[in-house]
Parts: structure tokens; sequence; C-alpha cells
């Protein structure tokens, strides 16, 4: 009787997990299938190669490539493009295209060209004014202040930024195995 029982629990697996498989494979499907009512399957927009070549030329320019790597060898662009497509909504989306739009208009404006064709001496020089001033002046480009921080984080989480920039231990400290208890301070009592 047992033998039996868990043949037909094994049938049972079986059976839901290939009606589960039938349903993610029918999700994928480029148009609805007949007769069920789904709606055709639609990818998140992503950033432009003028937007990515910005943010690139940008994340490069805040956090260069010296004895560590910088933000491009780091992966921080994927990482934003994969940001962009995979978590935001669409008004961040919006706000992220609006303000890249922005700041590209201000650097052509100021040096005559696309941020991302200009050398990096004058990248570096007209991000600089522009970082100075905008956080030198409440709300005047909150938009590059969260832009900036978000390509530190990207930078930070990746393995170079988090293992060659910053201090890392993976196990901090010295470990002893057995240490007589007289040697342990009073543990907390809260």
């Amino acid at each position: 009787m047992t033998n039996q029982f868990m043949a037909d629990r094994r049938d049972a697996i079986k059976a839901l997990l290939a009606i589960s498989a039938a349903g993610a494979l029918s999700a994928c499907l480029e148009g609805p299938a007949e007769g069920s009512g789904a709606s055709k399957l639609s990818l998140a927009p992503s950033l432009s190669a003028s937007e990515m070549a910005l943010v690139a030329a940008l994340a490069q320019t805040i956090i260069p490539k010296t004895e560590t790597a910088g933000a491009i060898e780091a992966g921080v662009p994927a990482t934003l493009q994969s940001l962009f497509t995979d978590w935001a909504d669409d008004n961040h989306r919006n706000y992220w295209r609006t303000g890249l739009e922005k700041l590209e208009k201000h650097f052509v404006k100021s040096g005559g060209q696309p941020f991302a064709q200009m050398t990096a001496s004058q990248q570096s020089n007209l991000l600089g004014k522009y970082d100075a001033q905008a956080y030198a002046e409440e709300g005047f480009d909150d938009f590059y202040k969260n832009m900036k921080s978000t390509i530190a984080r990207a930078y930070y989480m990746s393995e170079p930024g988090a293992t060659e920039e910053l201090a890392y231990e993976s196990v901090p400290g010295e470990w002893r195995g057995c240490v007589p208890l007289s040697e342990q301070p009073k543990t907390w009592a809260t």
C-alpha cells in the first residue's frame, strides 16, 4: 500500500509540474493562445543607445578607472539598464528619460556636443561644474543627485567595487576555535 501511495504521489507531482511548465511556456508566446483570452507579452522598454552612451560616459566620469576598476569595468551601465527594464515602472522610466534629456541638453549647450563625444578632460570639467552647482543650489537638479547616488551604489555593490575599492574581509576578525569562558566579557542583557 505504501509503495502504491508513493507512486501516486509522484505521478501527481509530475502532472502539476507539467501543468506549470505549460503555463510558463504559453506566457512566452508572441501572441495569445486561441481561446485563452491571454494578451500579448510585452517587454519593458530599455534605455536607447544615446541614453546608454550618456549613462556610460557619466558613470565613467563619476567613477573613473584608477588602480582599481572604474564604473565601466564594474558593469554599472549594464546594471542601470537592467534596473531600468526589469525594476522601474513607467513613472520612474519617464523620470530617468526626462532627467537624462535635460542633462544632455545642458552639456550640448555648454560643450557644443553630446557628453559621450567629448574628451575625458571636457567631460570632467563640465561635470565638475554641474556637480558643484547641483549640490550648492537646493532643488537645482535632484535627478542628477539621484542618478549619481544610483551609480555609486551600483558600483559599490559590484564585485570590483566591493572587493577592490572597499576594504573586504570575507570573515572579519580572528577565529579562535577554543576559548575559555573566563576570557569572554559579559553578555548583553537586552
